[in-house]
């Protein structure tokens, strides 16, 4: 029988107990400098009623601030207020609103600043993606937004839990040993395409030089703090439009940039599958009174990460995709000129597989995601009433109480997108939807993954013994009518004899920006429709006696798998179906 959802819950919050009693691996070499704040701060804001009804009625595109006074407790202290808005693009037309807060001065629960960018993190049903995609920045000691989470109560209601991101701006530069006088720049050109000159989304690949006063245009053009030196900007902007990818580019770049920050900003994006990096989500700085001093990129908005992206042109899903590749977004002919530069892409292929290897592991992801858990895991239950959700209607999107799956999908996410990294820098051979995997008497790894050539995960088996070595090959093929899902697996594991736990992983995906379209399952829902349900899916094996045998099956449709003890020797078959269908009588 399958293994329904309460069950899996109760062994997921004994394995976070466990998880956080433990002690997360050391990384070699590295110091923990994320600036953790590990708890949640309380945030009381209070609005007269008829601005508050203003801020939510009047359109998404205001940026007027309205007053206001926030305390850190019921009773505390009165801080004053410059104002407050909503912030965000396309995330203001979500339910949940952001919110971008200006005080009359520095505050000391803000890391020292006066801006405060609470994020409502509608989009993510684990509230954590942008905490944990930050923190691998800071992990490598490049300068990143330190985050924080707070309770948000509005007028005395709870309205949710929220992820504050510092402010780039002088302020973070000093707190990272940078100078906070230097050019602080933003590409901007994907908000400025009414202008008939842009007609792009990065400013990395437009003729600048064609410009009248270029500096002019620059400024008018993309995001600033500060007083840039905009004739810096415009020398880098030109020398990317005119110089091809090769030695020519090599050169350059490592005149102009720090590289070893460049490296690691790009290897981190395609770590954590960013695919939405490349337009205006960073920021550019150079330390101009250091002559010898080069560009640094500083990250910015990591909601969309970890398999989280828009699908059927929303954000608001919960689909599942890990094979966005190592390439360019948003015509951004820097990125896109490094990647073709081969002794660039080589230094950052060797920087990706080393940091799977020895530093974001597995085992630093599960000790990472197991503590925001412990810390905002119950906050994510929290259903409306009289004290809570008047304005908003939860704290996420997703199903409450499935936040186990949730953050499983999280860690899947990262061993199947470390297995297609590896995939794209090593290419394989062969077909696709086939991969062999050699199993020796005494594997060095519990879990092994067969990837196919184009990097996609067609299985992975958890051993758990091998009474006979040798190889065993899998493949997927197309089933003549759809049980469930409409595709068999085959596993040839010739004279091979193992056991362990099999994990089927199946495609069930639709219009996207960034991942491969394909739907194997009956429907193309996400999780659940009127008529069919991915919970309910079962493995069935099919061995040599022709007879289907249904196993106890466990499923987690956010990250398109379902899993169950097998043994694997000569030639077996499996399928997923779903029992009350009428195909599933075609299979029996």
């Amino acid at each position: 029988m399958a293994v329904r959802p309460a069950a899996r819950l109760m062994a997921g919050i004994l394995f976070v107990i466990f998880a956080v009693a433990s002690t997360i691996p050391a990384v070699a070499g590295y110091e923990d400098t994320t600036g953790r704040d590990s708890g949640v701060q309380d945030l009381y804001l209070f609005m007269d009623e008829e601005d508050l009804l203003d801020l939510y009625t009047r359109g998404d595109e205001s940026d007027e601030r309205l007053g206001g006074y926030v305390r850190l407790s019921p009773d505390g202290e009165d801080i004053e207020l410059e104002g407050v808005r909503f912030r965000g693009t396309s995330s203001r037309e979500l339910p949940k609103k952001s919110f971008n807060t200006l005080f009359a001065g520095p505050q000391e629960f803000l890391f020292g600043s006066s801006t405060m960018n609470l994020k409502a993190t509608y989009t993510d049903p684990t509230m954590m993606r942008e905490r944990l995609a930050m923190d691998l920045f800071r992990v490598l000691d490049q300068p990143a937004p330190r985050t924080k989470y707070f309770d948000l109560y509005i007028n005395g209601i709870y309205e949710g839990l929220y992820v504050h991101a510092e402010r780039v701006d002088g302020d973070l530069l000093a707190s990272n040993g940078l100078n906070p006088a230097g050019t602080l720049v933003a590409d901007d050109f994907r908000n400025h395409y009414y202008l008939p000159e842009v007609n792009r989304p990065s400013v990395f690949g437009f003729p600048i030089d064609k410009q009248d006063d270029p500096e002019a245009f620059l400024e008018a053009t993309m995001d600033s703090r500060g007083d840039p030196d905009w004739e810096a900007v415009r020398d880098l902007v030109s020398w990317v439009y005119r110089t091809p990818a090769g030695p020519e580019f090599e050169e350059g770049f490592i005149q102009r940039f720090d590289e070893e920050n460049f490296i690691d900003w790009l290897a981190i994006h395609y770590l954590i599958g960013d695919v939405d990096s490349f337009g205006d989500d960073y920021w550019l700085y150079l330390d101009t009174a250091n002559p010898d001093a080069g560009w640094i990129v500083i990250p910015w908005d990591k909601d969309l990460t970890f398999g989280t992206h828009t699908r059927r042109g929303t954000t608001v899903n919960d689909y599942f995709g890990y094979e966005s590749p190592i390439a360019t977004g948003w015509e951004n002919d820097l990125v896109a000129k490094f990647l073709q530069t081969p002794e660039l892409r080589e230094r950052l292929e060797a920087r990706i597989l080393f940091l799977m290897d020895d530093v974001f592991t597995e085992d630093y992801y599960a000790g990472q995601v197991a503590l925001h858990e412990e810390t905002i895991g119950e906050r994510l239950n929290i259903t409306p009433g009289e004290d809570a959700f008047v304005l908003h209607p939860q704290n996420h999107h997703g199903d409450i109480g499935y936040l186990v799956y949730h953050t499983e999908a999280i860690q899947d996410f990262v061993r199947l997108r470390h297995q297609f990294l590896r995939r794209a820098i090593v290419p394989g051979t062969g077909d696709y939807y086939t991969a062999s995997v050699e199993l020796p008497a005494d594997p060095e790894e519990s879990t092994v993954y067969f990837t196919d050539p184009g990097g996609w995960v067609i299985a992975s088996l958890e051993v758990v013994n091998v009474t006979e070595p040798g190889t065993i090959t899998a493949t997927v093929g197309r089933t003549p009518f759809n049980p469930g899902i409409d595709r068999h697996w085959q596993f040839d594991a010739g004279d091979a004899d193992v056991r362990g736990k099999l994990t089927l992983y199946y495609r069930n995906d639709v219009e996207s920006c960034c991942f491969p379209v394909g739907n194997w399952f009956v429907s193309d829902a996400a999780v659940r429709d009127a008529g069919y349900s991915q919970w309910d899916l079962r493995i069935v094996r099919q061995d040599g006696t022709g007879r289907p045998v249904m196993l106890e099956t466990y499923v987690n449709p956010y990250s398109n798998k379902a899993s169950a003890d097998v043994s694997l020797n000569g030639t077996t078959g499996f399928m997923l179906v779903l029992p009350e269908t009428p195909s599933w009588a075609r299979v029996q």
